[in-house]
């Protein structure tokens, strides 16, 4: 059974390493490489812990394991901002575990009456994830147009138009 404790401080380091694999997981699934720094995730984790955000550290037996940041950008929608679950611990429900109580969370909150998340297409996972968990409206669609080469040979239709994914 995992918990979500709101961050206050502890387990910096581990947060900061949590955060740029977070990242980097990200930038590979863009077929990229690199990798963010440690003043680019202690930026992250300011802006995390600001205000209009909660930070959570995802722990199972007092450790942490992950985290989980929501943020609250207005009206009645919050927003599951960023998921990462340690990849030891991932397969094993502590995403699930960890969505379900942050919809707790949010439903405690005066005036929210829904929760959205971003999701990358190309991360089917958590697409499959997210969909088993009820989210099943489309809200807001995000295009991209790249500067630099986009490897990117997944294609999807959508709406009548092919997009890179």
């Amino acid at each position: 059974m995992i918990k979500l404790q709101k961050y206050d401080g502890a387990f910096e380091p581990t947060i900061i390493d949590y955060i740029i694999a977070f990242f980097g997981f990200h930038i590979a699934l863009n077929g990229k490489t690199g990798r963010p720094d440690d003043r680019q995730a202690k930026e992250n984790l300011a802006a995390w812990t600001g205000k209009d955000h909660e930070l959570y550290i995802i722990q199972e037996d007092d450790m942490p394991i992950g985290f989980l940041h929501i943020g609250y950008r207005g009206g009645n929608v919050a927003w599951i901002e960023d998921v990462f679950v340690a990849e030891d611990y991932r397969g094993k429900g502590v995403g699930t575990q960890a969505i379900t109580e942050a919809e707790k969370i949010i439903r405690g909150k005066p005036g929210y009456t829904a929760v959205c998340m971003d999701v990358a297409p190309r991360n089917s996972s958590a697409l499959h994830l997210y969909r088993e968990l009820g989210y099943d409206t489309l809200s807001i669609v995000t295009v991209r147009k790249e500067f630099e080469e986009n490897p990117s040979d997944d294609m999807v239709d959508f709406l009548g138009h092919r997009f890179k994914i």
